[in-house]
């Protein structure tokens, strides 16, 4: 069974991440004036900003849909991260080592590394089959919809061809 991260681990990665900047990534954000910065909101449409952040509460909060909390919970929501995973990231960010009470981390990092490889290794090859003859078939449906080759690379759009075990051989 996996261990507990110990919470003055957790509120060390949270004192020590800037809010500000882990948002921003995802974000454009702009000064709203009292320390605190504001963009368009990432969990919902809007025209005019409603999302801020205060890097002095260390905090976000989205006055128009209702979303809010701290750096973990926006990886989490954002990022689809679990609790585990968002502290395990800001912690290598900010260069913490996390110490586990009765255990080890939630997941081997390595077995994490290899997934997300297989995982990318997978999306190159079924970008690479829209390339191929019959991948023609999604070129012409995506060209008919009016997305351009450019996007659909931007994107990742691939063509699965027919047969189950392409991708293992």
């Amino acid at each position: 069974m996996a261990g507990r991260i110990r919470n003055s681990d957790i509120e060390e990665v949270r004192s020590r991440v800037n809010i500000t900047d882990v948002v921003g990534e995802f974000v454009a954000l702009r000064s709203a004036g009292g320390g605190s910065m504001k963009g368009l909101c990432p969990f919902h449409d809007e025209k005019s900003p409603s999302f801020n952040v205060s890097d002095t509460r260390g905090i976000y909060k989205c006055f128009g849909c209702g979303v809010g909390g701290n750096v973990f919970t926006f990886l989490m929501e954002y990022e689809k991260l679990s609790f585990v995973e968002a502290v395990e990231k800001m912690a290598a960010r900010v260069g913490i080592v996390l110490t586990y009470e009765d255990g080890g981390p939630s997941i081997d990092q390595g077995q994490r590394a290899r997934i997300l490889e297989a995982n990318k290794q997978a999306a190159d090859y079924y970008a690479s089959q829209m390339l191929t003859e019959e991948g023609s078939h999604g070129r012409n449906f995506l060209k008919e919809r009016g997305f351009s080759k450019e996007a659909g690379e931007q994107f990742g759009v691939g063509w699965a061809p027919k047969g189950w075990n392409h991708l293992s051989d």
